[in-house]
């Protein structure tokens, strides 16, 4: 079996192998790694492709963002899933031995792995730590109705009488629609802390790849944009990704409206489950998801890196 990266798959190749995976994510799809080569200078998305003869055994989404000489290695960045996805435990093997013998290169500062899907290998690399990350999940698989009586009879009596009051939701039809969003987004970035907010650039390219996965959905409220959330669809999971809201969207519950138009969309498109994300410790983010009948799930997270790298990166050097 040979390991190689491949930057540009053949296109239906890759895409009947992804299509055989129902517990595939969008982050393992063309769609998402193409967004983020094109919104981000020095990302360098590829996928790491173990192949027996001529024929996909698995495949493995990574990104390697250049620094000067220098790069980092991850599957994926920003905490996104990249699990290997092999038809055999062998293939996911040999796919997660060729990551860490790219990643562990003297020239790579840093790299991890975001393994969802799937336990940490029997050979994990010297020096590398493994951690416990979370998400909320919705089970769907039953229908919208099943959920809706999940939610709190209080978040359920807040959000009939915001629909009450006018909150209407839609797709964001107009590059200028997106980018409203994105300045809501930004500005109640800086209420908690502005932790990487993401660019308008990776809004618009999710955007223009509608058709392959990616909602923008808007709450508006006579005519007036109230707040946006973004979600993701693919095999059997949605996922809640990104969400912006002014401060008069609170007072009609704009936010929880959304989220359950994206639950309806992911019952209509045969979903399983719907993925609401990390909530990185912020209890009332907790308290929110779990209003809506959400449950924890853990999965782990492998990372290393150069010694003095750490070091650059914990005295504010990036």
């Amino acid at each position: 079996m040979k390991v190689a990266l491949e930057h540009f798959p053949l296109p239906a190749e890759l895409d009947a192998f992804l299509g055989s995976f129902p517990r595939a994510t969008f982050f393992q799809t063309p769609a998402w790694l193409d967004a983020l080569r094109e919104s981000f200078t020095g990302f360098g998305a590829a996928w790491l492709v173990a192949r027996d003869g001529a024929a996909i055994a698995g495949a493995m989404p990574v990104v390697r963002i250049r620094k000067g000489p220098f790069s980092r290695f991850w599957a994926l960045p920003f905490g996104t899933y990249g699990d290997p996805l092999a038809r055999d435990e062998t293939a996911r093997e040999a796919l997660l031995d060729g990551f860490f013998a790219l990643a562990r290169s003297p020239l790579c500062l840093d790299g991890g792995v975001v393994l969802f899907r799937g336990d940490s290998p029997a050979r994990i690399p010297r020096g590398a730590r493994v951690s416990m990350a979370e998400c909320r999940l919705v089970s769907i698989d039953r229908g919208f109705d099943e959920v809706w009586k999940k939610w709190s009879s209080k978040r359920r009596q807040l959000v009939r009488r915001g629909e009450e009051a006018g909150v209407a939701v839609r797709s964001l039809e107009t590059e200028e629609e997106v980018r409203d969003f994105h300045r809501i987004y930004i500005e109640e970035s800086r209420s908690w802390g502005g932790v990487h907010p993401y660019p308008e650039r990776l809004f618009l390219e999710l955007f223009r790849r509608r058709a392959q996965g990616a909602v923008l959905l808007g709450a508006f409220l006579n005519g007036a944009l109230l707040g946006g959330h973004i979600d993701f669809y693919f095999g059997e999971m949605a996922q809640a990704w990104q969400g912006g809201m002014t401060k008069r969207a609170g007072e009609f519950e704009a936010g929880a409206i959304l989220i359950r138009s994206a639950i309806e969309e992911a019952c209509r498109r045969g979903c399983r489950l719907f993925n609401l994300g990390s909530s990185g410790g912020n209890r009332g983010i907790l308290f929110f998801k779990e209003s809506l009948g959400a449950r924890e799930y853990r999965y782990p997270v492998i990372t290393f890196g150069q010694r003095w790298w750490a070091l650059v990166r914990g005295r504010g050097g990036e």
